[in-house]
């Protein structure tokens, strides 16, 4: 089982964006950083890999902190 690819398929004047996985229904409200925020509409497959990006996505420069949180909890970041 691969993982499946999130779309963009919408996005509000208060700042978010709605993501969908064509593959198993799975949708997303995002708010992206510096205020981040993160809201599950519909579980969809929650056993599989979901990704998904935009080439205008701003790059974030974390603290120390921060990046030993994400390596603690195994999610990579670059």
């Amino acid at each position: 089982m691969g993982p499946h690819e999130m779309i963009a398929v919408g996005s509000s004047e208060a700042g978010t964006e709605e993501w969908s996985c064509p593959r198993c229904g799975r949708r997303l409200l995002l708010r992206w950083p510096p205020h981040f925020s993160r809201t599950v509409l519909h579980p969809g497959d929650d056993r599989v890999l979901h990704v998904g990006g935009r080439s205008e996505t701003p790059r974030v420069t974390l603290s120390e902190a921060e990046r030993l949180w994400l390596d603690e909890h195994g999610i990579a970041w670059s």
